[in-house]
């Protein structure tokens, strides 16, 4: 299931290197999260879905509002991710909650579980990076803000609260 559902956004996001690298590394941080915090099979399955599917309304919006605000992209995102997992013959309702995750996503205060948080976390991992956030004091705003999950806070501490990346 996963594995169709990853094959199809990289399908839909051809052409796109950019997008087919962060999906599959907000995917792969979301994973380990869930994997090292022990998440039970579905809260697993939810978690590795949305992470997968989180920024799939960004072409769309683009194309719609010729942005990629986050409002945007959750407003877009919601129908396409609906479309893709009806099509791998996913639940229904893990569906509705991956769906409310990917149309919530650039909202913190739309966090209501351990799934979701993951999903953010591992984003917001990826996110740093791409973004060339350097600062060590902004990092810290941004763990002590968005990271509650223990193996994704070890990861932000680990990659980037060090003199070796913020210099």
């Amino acid at each position: 299931m996963v594995f169709g559902v990853m094959a199809r956004a990289v399908e839909y996001n051809e052409n796109d290197a950019v997008r087919i690298h962060h999906l599959i590394k907000v995917h792969s941080f979301a994973r380990i999260i869930g994997k090292a915090d022990g998440f039970d099979e579905n809260n697993q399955k939810i978690t590795e879905l949305a992470a997968i599917l989180h920024d799939i309304g960004m072409h769309n919006a683009e194309k719609k509002y010729n942005s990629t605000e986050g409002k945007y992209q959750e407003i877009e995102g919601e129908p396409l991710a609906r479309e893709i997992l009806k099509d791998a013959h996913v639940p229904g309702w893990i569906i509705d909650r991956v769906c409310y995750i990917v149309g919530h996503h650039h909202t913190l205060s739309a966090i209501n579980g351990i799934d979701f948080r993951a999903v953010i976390e591992a984003d917001t991992l990826v996110n740093i990076l791409d973004k060339k956030i350097t600062d060590k004091e902004r990092i810290m705003k941004i763990r002590d803000l968005i990271f509650k999950t223990k193996k994704g806070t070890q990861l932000l501490n680990q990659m980037y609260l060090n003199d070796k990346y913020t210099g």
